[in-house]
């Protein structure tokens, strides 16, 4: 009887165990899934002015399929979106360039970063610039008190051994309400700013470029 007990316990538990979801994802501060595809362009190259390095038209960027989102990321994402895709003429030189925003959703509870919960990542893509976030599912103030003391002290390793790179590493307020560290060289920042969205989630971006 106790062995017919204990397979009818395994009989049910197995499948239970089965049908479990991946464990939690703890992102790392600059951790972010590509969510678009170029099938034209050999090797995306960002901050590159050669002819094969970027896409010249929006005819050339896709979403990404799900097999083609890094693995530890496919559990997480419940949505791929192409948000949007435009060519521009910039400069006095009249250069024609192409951006993009992408953005996907993360199952709820599922993706933290140093503790608090993601919902969305985005990506926004130049030639010359790119700017990645995580929406984070509390406000501002929360934010930064969390992230502020982990984002100085990792950035002040990087800067002692890069003398290139123009920083303090201190985390100040911005012109437009935000928060921001330079981390690198291209003007490479970490921000973080509340959602224009939803005023309760915070953006925490890292972008860099001309």
């Amino acid at each position: 009887m106790y062995k017919r007990c204990i397979s009818l316990l395994l009989a049910i538990t197995l499948p239970l165990a089965a049908q479990a979801g991946p464990a939690p994802l703890q992102l790392g501060d600059d951790d972010f899934p590509s969510l678009a595809a170029f099938p034209d362009v050999p090797q995306l190259t960002v901050f590159s002015t050669g002819p094969l390095d970027f896409p010249t038209s929006c005819k050339q960027i896709r979403i990404a399929r799900p097999e083609e989102i890094a693995p530890r990321w496919r559990p997480y994402i419940s949505k791929l979106s192409l948000d949007r895709c435009q060519t521009d003429t910039v400069g006095t030189d009249a250069v024609r360039e192409t951006s993009y925003t992408a953005s996907a959703r993360i199952h709820p509870g599922q993706v933290t970063l140093h503790g608090l919960p993601v919902t969305e990542t985005r990506e926004l893509l130049a030639e010359m610039y790119a700017n990645r976030s995580l929406v984070l599912a509390v406000p501002l103030e929360k934010a930064l008190a969390v992230l502020r003391p982990v984002t100085e002290r990792n950035c002040a390793p990087v800067a002692h051994n890069n003398s290139g790179i123009a920083t303090d590493c201190r985390m100040e307020r911005d012109d437009e309400g935000g928060w921001s560290i330079t981390i690198g060289e291209l003007n490479s920042t970490i921000r973080l700013s509340q959602n224009p969205d939803d005023a309760t989630s915070t953006l925490y971006t890292i972008g860099g470029g001309d």
